[in-house]
């Protein structure tokens, strides 16, 4: 096996194991917070606080790991990892308060969330480096482990108590060391920068948040439109098992749900080679947000479990584009001292919108009920699209 297709095994593992505890962590959130006796608004205030937590996190880190050559991505993925596999210790062994259980789970998923754009950039960090690495076929593994875990989980939550999540994903977040420890790290000095925006400087001077987003015409607009689609993106994420209940369905019809849109994911990440190929990132990016769009109202107007279907393969036009896209676009964008921080942004933006997402739809839930919870999704993902389409350069 050449170096090259060794890279890319392991990378397509991490991505593989990193969303199969995504799943089990944030994707079955609701699932597992209702087996613990809280309520919709509590659930989405413990959702809204692990986001908050995560969106000063990941800029945090990004600017850190951009700026300090001895911190590498490797050290930082691995040592949240750790401590997420602590925290998980705590909450299946030794947790029996309502408080610490949500204390525990909120710093969980905060954690999980700031690791996301770390793995995005250790790939870039190595495609940077000359490695021949499809992140669209490596992401599209993610989904189709994400995909696999749903249905999985379902079945078996369809049998067992809830209270067995934290012990799988100690499983699930153990593998998840081993394969990141087996990754080389790369210094700073292997990537290549893209688009240079510091052509006379060998490395700019600390920048505060808005003269960051400043320097890059209309990357603030873009980020508030990404915060807006994941706004509604979250409304049907969080609280897809009481949709799917309220439409007469179960835990298992619930975990076929959530593997339907990420099975539907794998065309667009799988073949974005081909794509980028034949269309710029920032081009895809608005036809994302259009069918963000499109899939809210078909949320908004589903009457039954197969309407609801028909929504979630939607999944493959909207976030299975996005996804790969976004961060082929940043990585083109940011100036090589930059990168990792425009990866974090990006998500801290999608992260933002998860924050008013969860507290404004478990709100709703509870005083309003789903129909109006849906159409203020779908007025959320309007919006986003417009800013996007405003914002986005389509000559990268």
């Amino acid at each position: 096996m050449t170096k090259s297709s060794s890279l890319s095994l392991r990378y397509s593992s991490l991505q593989g194991i990193y969303w199969m505890c995504f799943c089990a962590v944030y994707g079955f959130a609701s699932v597992f917070l209702l087996e613990k006796n809280f309520e919709n608004q509590g659930i989405g205030f413990i959702l809204a606080a692990a986001n908050i937590l995560s969106v000063i996190l990941q800029p945090t880190l990004g600017s850190f790991i951009d700026r300090l050559d001895k911190l590498t991505l490797k050290f930082v993925i691995s040592s949240i990892t750790i401590a997420t596999l602590l925290l998980l210790i705590l909450l299946s062994f030794l947790s029996s308060f309502v408080l610490l259980d949500a204390f525990l789970y909120t710093l969980i998923v905060s954690l999980t969330l700031t690791l996301q754009p770390l793995i995005n950039s250790l790939a870039f960090e190595h495609i940077n480096a000359g490695a021949a690495l499809n992140y669209g076929l490596t992401r599209g593994v993610g989904s189709l482990s994400f995909g696999i875990t749903s249905f999985f989980l379902g079945q078996l939550l369809s049998r067992y108590d809830a209270r067995i999540l934290p012990i799988i994903c100690l499983g699930l977040f153990f593998l998840l060391l081993i394969l990141i420890l087996s990754f080389p790290s790369l210094t700073h000095e292997h990537s290549s920068s893209t688009v240079p925006v510091y052509p006379n400087k060998k490395l700019p001077v600390q920048e505060n948040t808005f003269t960051f987003i400043k320097k890059y015409n209309r990357f603030g607009i873009l980020l508030i439109g990404i915060a807006f689609l994941f706004l509604f993106h979250t409304i049907v994420n969080t609280y897809l098992v009481q949709i799917v209940k309220s439409l007469g369905g179960d835990d298992s019809d619930f975990g076929l749900a959530l593997t339907i849109a990420t099975v539907c994911e794998l065309p667009a990440m799988l073949g974005f080679g081909y794509l980028q190929q034949k269309f710029k990132s920032g081009k895809m990016l608005i036809f994302a947000g259009i069918f963000f769009v499109i899939r809210s109202f078909a949320f908004l107007f589903s009457t039954s479990l197969w309407m609801l279907v028909i929504a979630q393969l939607l999944q493959g036009l909207a976030f299975a584009v996005y996804t790969p896209a976004i961060s082929y676009y940043v990585n083109k964008l940011m100036s090589n001292y930059d990168k990792i921080k425009g990866q974090t942004f990006v998500v801290g933006a999608a992260t933002l919108g998860s924050v008013f997402g969860s507290i404004i739809a478990g709100g709703l839930l509870d005083s309003a009920g789903i129909t109006v919870m849906l159409s203020v999704g779908s007025l959320a993902a309007f919006i986003g699209s417009i800013l996007i389409i405003f914002s986005v350069r389509t000559d990268i």
